[in-house]
This record gives C-alpha cells, structure tokens and sequence, in this order.
C-alpha cells in the first residue's frame, strides 16, 4: 500500500472511533448530522437521470459514500458497544 493510502485509512478510522463516541450524546449527533445531511444524501432528481453526471454532481457522489460508510461504521459500533454492556 502507498503511504497515501495508509494515511487515508489512518484517518477514516479515527473518524470512526470518534463518531462512534458521538453517537452515544443525541444532541450531539442530531447536530453533526445536521452539518453532513447535504453531503450524505443526494436526491434522485438533482441530477437528470438521462444525461452524463456533471463534474460536480460526480463528485458529490463519490465523497456522499464514503461519508455514509463512516456514519454506518460509528452508528453500528455504538450499537455493539451498548448491547455488550
């Protein structure tokens, strides 16, 4: 693996403890959702299905999956944290 790529999955597992810590203050994660909704989802008629994706919109898509990966990662861990307890 190149060091990019170490330090990428470096990053997204920090994210992740540190998110899954979130998820356990509902306050607190009810806001930071808040602050990614717009990069987590996109809406099916934001883009017209019949043309090629715009640059942006390609790229909204490519960064909205691994955002969801990361929130899914943290909202299963805290899941398994508390039903271990």
């Amino acid at each position: 693996m190149e060091a990019l790529e170490l330090q990428l999955m470096a990053h997204r597992k920090i994210l992740t403890a540190l998110m899954t810590i979130a998820v356990g203050d509902p306050d607190y994660w009810h806001k930071l959702m808040e602050h990614l909704r717009d990069d987590l989802v996109i809406q099916g008629h934001e883009e017209d299905p019949g043309v090629v994706p715009g640059m942006a919109f390609a790229s909204q898509n490519a960064l909205s999956e691994p955002l969801r990966t990361i929130v899914s990662r943290a909202e299963l861990r805290a899941g398994d944290r508390t039903s271990s307890e």
